[in-house]
């Protein structure tokens, strides 16, 4: 009779153990799972945004002391509120607002004469503006960056942050320009590096370096 006891006892105590670690799987497998989502992937590594590898500078993507290039006279007004001097005269090869500004220089003086190329009403003449060291150019309705020297201007690459300013080495801006173009000037102190609009055209920014600083820098266009 006890060893019958005994060996119920001892089935009994076996079953428990069983069912105690039957229960203690399941834990298990979510503490595993717990841990595999909760690992952290290493992320990538930003792109280097320092380098602008382009042989193209759009417009839009340049600000003149943190403003665009191409301004309203009234943002231009507002912005520039000292004016050194102003000089009006005829531009024979024409001006880039035929086609930066067209729709308001047709309404404004006509269509372009097919033969001529010029605007029925309009004389031809365009309006330089002086500041300190830079110039500007305007046809009485936007104004345009023409150019700025670097001892009190600074000039942004918007896209790549990068800002040039009368610190900017040649090594320098090489290095931050890696494909763009070196040129001879016929000053043996300067020298030039080119970036074109787009690729359909030959219309330029141009930076001038002397003595291995930046100089200044112009807004080029291939009127005649």
């Amino acid at each position: 009779m006890k060893r019958h006891i005994l060996l119920l006892l001892f089935t009994i105590l076996i079953a428990c153990n069983n069912r105690d670690e039957k229960a203690k799987e399941p834990n298990n497998i979510i503490e595993t799972k717990k841990e595999a989502t909760t690992s952290i992937e290493p992320k990538e590594k930003s792109k280097d945004k320092s380098i602008y590898d382009s042989k193209f500078l759009e417009k839009g993507n340049v600000l003149i002391n943190d403003y665009k290039i191409i301004l309203s006279k009234d943002e231009f007004e507002s912005i520039y509120t000292h004016v050194d001097s102003t000089k009006t005269q005829l531009w024979e090869c024409g001006s880039p607002f035929e086609w930066l500004d067209e729709k308001w220089m047709i309404k404004t003086y006509g269509k372009k004469n097919k033969e001529t190329g010029i605007f029925e009403k309009f004389n031809g003449e365009i309006t330089t503006i002086y500041i300190k060291n830079s110039q500007f150019t305007t046809n009485n309705h936007i104004v345009l960056f023409d150019t700025g020297f670097a001892a009190t201007n600074s000039f942004k690459i918007i896209s790549h942050n990068i800002t040039l300013n009368k610190d900017t080495t040649v090594e320098e801006f090489q290095s931050k320009f890696p494909n763009s173009e070196i040129e001879k000037t016929e000053n043996p102190n300067e020298v030039r590096f080119r970036f074109y609009l787009n690729a359909t055209s030959d219309d330029a920014f141009l930076f001038y370096f002397k003595d291995g600083k930046l100089n200044y820098l112009t807004l080029w266009w291939l009127l005649c």
